[in-house]
Protein backbone atom coordinates (compact mmCIF):
# COMPACT_ATOMS: atom_id res chain seq x y z
CA UNK A 1 0.00 0.00 0.00
CA UNK A 2 1.39 3.12 -0.97
CA UNK A 3 0.94 6.68 0.49
CA UNK A 4 -0.30 9.29 -1.72
CA UNK A 5 -0.08 12.71 -1.38
CA UNK A 6 -3.08 15.22 0.36
CA UNK A 7 -4.14 17.15 -2.67
CA UNK A 8 -4.51 20.19 -0.68
CA UNK A 9 -0.85 20.09 0.28
CA UNK A 10 0.31 20.19 -3.52
CA UNK A 11 -0.39 23.66 -5.36
CA UNK A 12 0.85 24.83 -8.66
CA UNK A 13 3.40 27.47 -9.37
CA UNK A 14 1.80 30.24 -10.69
CA UNK A 15 4.92 31.09 -13.40
CA UNK A 16 6.10 27.81 -14.05
CA UNK A 17 2.71 25.81 -13.79
CA UNK A 18 4.12 22.82 -12.49
CA UNK A 19 3.63 21.03 -9.15
CA UNK A 20 4.99 22.19 -5.32
CA UNK A 21 4.77 21.58 -1.77
CA UNK A 22 1.65 23.99 -0.74
CA UNK A 23 4.28 25.16 2.12
CA UNK A 24 7.15 25.85 -0.22
CA UNK A 25 9.21 29.26 -0.66
CA UNK A 26 10.64 29.18 -3.50
CA UNK A 27 9.93 26.58 -6.36
CA UNK A 28 12.65 24.41 -7.22
CA UNK A 29 11.85 24.16 -10.64
CA UNK A 30 11.76 28.18 -11.98
CA UNK A 31 13.03 29.80 -8.53
CA UNK A 32 9.84 31.94 -8.64
CA UNK A 33 10.08 33.03 -4.23
CA UNK A 34 6.67 33.31 -2.24
CA UNK A 35 6.96 37.19 -0.80
CA UNK A 36 4.49 38.40 1.78
CA UNK A 37 4.05 41.90 1.80
CA UNK A 38 5.32 44.89 -0.19
CA UNK A 39 8.73 44.81 -1.39
CA UNK A 40 11.08 48.03 -0.52
CA UNK A 41 11.00 49.34 -3.88
CA UNK A 42 7.02 49.12 -3.57
CA UNK A 43 6.55 50.60 -0.09
CA UNK A 44 9.55 53.38 -1.28
CA UNK A 45 7.55 54.38 -4.37
CA UNK A 46 4.22 54.68 -2.79
CA UNK A 47 5.79 56.95 0.07
CA UNK A 48 7.86 59.01 -1.98
CA UNK A 49 3.96 59.55 -4.25
CA UNK A 50 2.54 60.64 -1.18
CA UNK A 51 5.51 63.09 -0.15
CA UNK A 52 4.96 65.10 -3.18
CA UNK A 53 1.59 64.79 -3.87
CA UNK A 54 0.38 65.98 -0.21
CA UNK A 55 2.67 69.00 -0.17
CA UNK A 56 2.19 69.83 -4.06
CA UNK A 57 -1.71 69.73 -3.17
CA UNK A 58 -1.44 72.57 -0.11
CA UNK A 59 1.21 74.72 -1.94
CA UNK A 60 -1.26 75.09 -4.85
CA UNK A 61 -4.24 75.65 -2.94
CA UNK A 62 -2.27 78.66 -1.36
CA UNK A 63 -2.08 77.46 2.21
CA UNK A 64 1.08 77.60 2.87
CA UNK A 65 4.72 76.21 3.78
CA UNK A 66 4.11 74.63 7.11
CA UNK A 67 0.64 73.08 5.99
CA UNK A 68 2.71 71.65 3.15
CA UNK A 69 4.75 69.97 6.03
CA UNK A 70 2.17 68.53 7.74
CA UNK A 71 0.60 67.35 4.12
CA UNK A 72 3.70 65.65 3.66
CA UNK A 73 4.25 64.48 6.79
CA UNK A 74 0.55 62.67 6.33
CA UNK A 75 1.35 61.72 2.49
CA UNK A 76 4.16 59.46 3.75
CA UNK A 77 1.89 57.81 6.61
CA UNK A 78 -0.58 57.51 4.05
CA UNK A 79 1.68 56.24 1.07
CA UNK A 80 3.08 53.72 3.47
CA UNK A 81 -0.15 52.21 4.38
CA UNK A 82 -1.39 52.03 0.81
CA UNK A 83 1.45 49.85 0.08
CA UNK A 84 1.09 47.60 2.82
CA UNK A 85 -2.79 47.51 2.14
CA UNK A 86 -2.56 46.66 -1.50
CA UNK A 87 0.36 43.95 -1.61
CA UNK A 88 -1.33 42.91 1.71
CA UNK A 89 -0.92 38.83 1.26
CA UNK A 90 1.67 36.70 -0.02
CA UNK A 91 2.64 36.14 -3.97
CA UNK A 92 4.81 34.93 -5.89
CA UNK A 93 7.68 36.74 -7.47
CA UNK A 94 9.80 35.95 -10.34
CA UNK A 95 13.65 34.67 -9.58
CA UNK A 96 15.79 37.90 -9.31
CA UNK A 97 18.83 38.15 -12.33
Amino acid sequence: MSLQPVASSIAQCPLCHRPVRGTVEACPHCGAERHFGPTWRESLTCVAIGLAIGPAAIVLAGAGWRMAALAGAIGVMLGFFVAHSRHAGDRWMPPRG
